[in-house]
Parts: structure tokens; sequence; C-alpha cells
């Protein structure tokens, strides 16, 4: 309503959905090549931040 626009909110319930939980995002960060592999859940899991080392 205010944007007009409503394909691009669509888009981004969606994306988020889809997402995989963190457990399994830090999996595919381990599987794509990365070390010392971890992530921090911030506001009740609602968000996170991933990190991982690749030398």
């Amino acid at each position: 309503m205010v944007t007009g626009d409503g394909a691009a909110y669509r888009y981004l319930v969606e994306s988020i959905r889809t997402f995989p939980d963190q457990e399994k995002f830090e999996a595919m960060i381990r599987q794509a090549g990365f070390s010392h592999v971890g992530h921090r859940s911030l506001t009740g899991g609602i968000v996170a931040i991933h990190w991982g080392w690749r030398i």
C-alpha cells in the first residue's frame, strides 16, 4: 500500500521463510570449506551473526 510494490515485500517474506535455520546455515558454511565456524543468536533467535575463517 505504501510503496505500491507488493512483489518486493512478497519476495522478502519468501526469502525469510526459505532461509535455513542457524545450525543448518552454520553447517553450510563449514561444507563450503570454512573453519572456526560458529554463530551467535541475538534478540531471542530472530537475528544471528555467523562467522567462519577461510585462509
